[in-house]
């Protein structure tokens, strides 16, 4: 494991003055395959984009705080600049307020951390660049924010609605090309879902993974 004076010489030597994104989410696969191809796409020397991933014992530990645990670990054994930026990525449907609130609370609090939020879960943001959700009735809107399973047997709604946009979709493989050629639009849905940014976290059908998204973009 490399020691903080080895992650500064790396990032002198490779990097230059890169500002370092690094990102930690509750699914396995599904974030950590759109912002490798994001970060690809949106290429910058200035922005380093590192990807956390959970060690075999750990597959099945998503909670927000483990989340948060993974970025505290990061920030623990490697050297940040002023600059740098912890993202914490997570969903709103399986968790309580209580949860979120103590996760929220602690990432106010550290200067490095930041929170993306999706109300109910990440397909919301990824099926914003295929679909305008704020077309949708507010009967609609309801629906994807409920997102319920037709049965045991059967994938939430957006997931489902996001594999009719696009064809086949699986969290574990799916064309985030095909996705990315639309983030401009995403990222404007978005902000205008996002009807309450001050709020700690997305309380209707929203997402706030836009941000994170600029920030890859090197939007700031």
């Amino acid at each position: 494991m490399r020691s903080r004076n080895s992650l500064r010489r790396e990032r002198q030597e490779a990097f230059r003055d890169a500002r370092l994104i690094v990102i930690a989410s509750e699914g396995k696969d599904t974030e950590r395959i759109y912002f490798k191809a994001l970060a690809k796409e949106y290429t910058n020397p200035r922005v380093h984009v590192h990807i956390l991933e959970r060690s075999e014992a750990e597959q099945n530990n998503s909670s927000p705080e483990h989340v948060l645990k993974q970025l505290n670990d990061y920030k623990e054994q490697y050297a940040l600049e002023a600059d740098d930026e912890l993202w914490l990525v997570i969903d709103k449907d399986r968790w309580t307020e209580a949860m979120l609130s103590r996760v929220a609370t602690e990432c106010a609090q550290d200067e490095y951390m930041h929170m993306a939020l999706s109300n109910p879960c990440i397909e919301l943001w990824l099926l914003l660049h295929l679909v305008d959700a704020t077309s949708l009735s507010p009967e609609e809107q309801q629906q994807w924010l409920e997102n319920r399973r037709n049965s045991r047997r059967t994938d939430p709604f957006l997931k489902m609605r996001l594999r009719q946009e696009m064809g086949a979709y699986h969290e574990a493989a799916y064309d985030a090309q095909m996705l990315i050629a639309h983030v401009e639009e995403a990222i404007k849905r978005a902000k205008s879902l996002d009807k309450n940014p001050a709020d700690r976290w997305p309380q209707t059908l929203e997402t706030r993974v836009y941000l994170l998204a600029e920030s890859v973009m090197n939007r700031k």
